[in-house]
Order: C-alpha cells, then sequence, then structure tokens
C-alpha cells in the first residue's frame, strides 16, 4: 500500500499525505504500481463521462475528459510530450537535445506534439460509443502507464545528473513489466476479449521501439520521456479501440 500511495503521488495531483522516510530506491520500487495509478484514474473518468453527459453533448463532454486527465496530472505528461518533441525534433547534437528538453519554455515542435496528441485523443473518445465507452476509459490511462514501466525497466537514464526519472531508472527491474502487465490484463480481457491482446501487445511494442529510438538519440530516456510515450501510448490504445 505505501508503494502505491508513492506511485498516486507522483504521477498525480491528488492531495494524499505522502509517506514519511521515503528512500530514493522506495519510490523508483514503485514503478509496478503505475497501472494501477491508471485504473484510479479511469474510473474516476467513468464518472465525470456520466456526469458530464447529462450536461453537454457528446464532443464538450470527449474535451471535458481529455482536460480532466490533464487537470488530474497535473499535466505531467503532455508538459513531457512537449518538452521530448522540442528537444528531439530540433536536429541538435545529444547534449543540446537534453538542454532543450530541461527548458521550461516551449517550442513550436513542442506545441505541434500536444495540439496532435489532443485532436487525436478526443476524436477517438468521440467515436467509442455504447458498453465499451466506459471499458475504454478505464484501459487506456492503464495502458499509458503501462508503457512507462517498460519505459523505465528497459532503457538507462540519459542524463549524468540528477533527474526527477532518475530514482525509478536506477531502482527498476526488468521483470516490472510483467508485474504491472497482470493488472493491466485483469481489466482488459474481460472488456475486450480477443481485443485486447493485441491492444495491449501493440501497446507494448510500440514503448519499446519509441524507447529504443530515443535511447539511439540521447543515449537513454528522461522523465520527460516517460511522460512522451505515456501521451503516445494512450493515443494509440484509444485509436486501436476504435478499430472493428
Amino acid at each position: 500500500m505505501r508503494r502505491l500511495i508513492l506511485a498516486i503521488t507522483f504521477l498525480t495531483r491528488f492531495p494524499l499525505p505522502v509517506p514519511k522516510d521515503v528512500t530514493a530506491e522506495e519510490i523508483g520500487r514503485s514503478t509496478p504500481f503505475f497501472p494501477l495509478v491508471g485504473l484510479l484514474l479511469g474510473l474516476i473518468l467513468v464518472g465525470i463521462d456520466r456526469l458530464s453527459s447529462y450536461l453537454w453533448p457528446p464532443l464538450i463532454v470527449d474535451a471535458v475528459i481529455f482536460a480532466s486527465l490533464v487537470v488530474m496530472t497535473g499535466g505531467l505528461h503532455i508538459d513531457g510530450l512537449m518538452d521530448t518533441c522540442d528537444g528531439i525534433f530540433s536536429g541538435r547534437e545529444r547534449d543540446r537535445m537534453l538542454e532543450i528538453m530541461r527548458d521550461s519554455r516551449v517550442g513550436a515542435f513542442g506545441v505541434i506534439g500536444a495540439i496532435c496528441v489532443s485532436i487525436l485523443k478526443i476524436a477517438s473518445l468521440n467515436a467509442i460509443h455504447g458498453p465499451q465507452r466506459w471499458s475504454a476509459l478505464i484501459l487506456f490511462p492503464m495502458l499509458g502507464r503501462w508503457s512507462m514501466v517498460w519505459s523505465v525497466s528497459l532503457f538507462p537514464y540519459a542524463r549524468a545528473t540528477s533527474g526527477l526519472g532518475r530514482p525509478f531508472t536506477e531502482a527498476a527491474r526488468k521483470h516490472y513489466v510483467i508485474w504491472a502487465g497482470f493488472p493491466v490484463l485483469v481489466v482488459a480481457i474481460p472488456m475486450f476479449l480477443w481485443r485486447s491482446v493485441w491492444i495491449i501487445a501493440v501497446t507494448g511494442i510500440v514503448a519499446w521501439l519509441i524507447g529504443k529510438w530515443l535511447y539511439r538519440r540521447i543515449g537513454g530516456l528522461t522523465g520527460d520521456n516517460y511522460g512522451a510515450i505515456c501521451e503516445i501510448t494512450e493515443t494509440l490504445s484509444l485509436m486501436m479501440i476504435c478499430v472493428g
């Protein structure tokens, strides 16, 4: 429970009391609980969807769902996406890319990336109706955070100095991917049956491919990259749910 609380306090802005005497290693070992944080977020999104559907037409509800997730996470992941886009697509050398990602200012590539993800998420949500809508709202935040476990567990940290993602990378173990995958399977299989297999498989493969590509560009991954992978795989999972 202690590590779950640490995962919630790190990935969300929920005002939970932080456990005392927390070490960097203990923070890092909260990684397998990331999908459970996604489950919590998804359940809240289901409630928001139900309540807001009484007030507004579907497209506005979808925008509210998107905005609610950004607010609950404090914009942590979409900020990482913007920083990653600015750095990686700058065309500079490795060290300069890392400097750009650390810069608090947002450039054109970051804005473009955030707009693309926002449009695709809202459009995908708008295309999901009926019984599978609530299933999608629960599953896509779980898959996004499971993809973060892939990123943390399978790739080294890029920065020589300390950063937000370093405690997770230093404490990570490759089997965390499997541990974190259990709750995803338990939730996804009853909801989407055989479709859950390829949705989960594609999400994992894409997370690994993005991580591998970033590793080749900057020699590892950063906290911003973890957020970017979360945003991209969340969007991808919603798009895959729309198929078929």
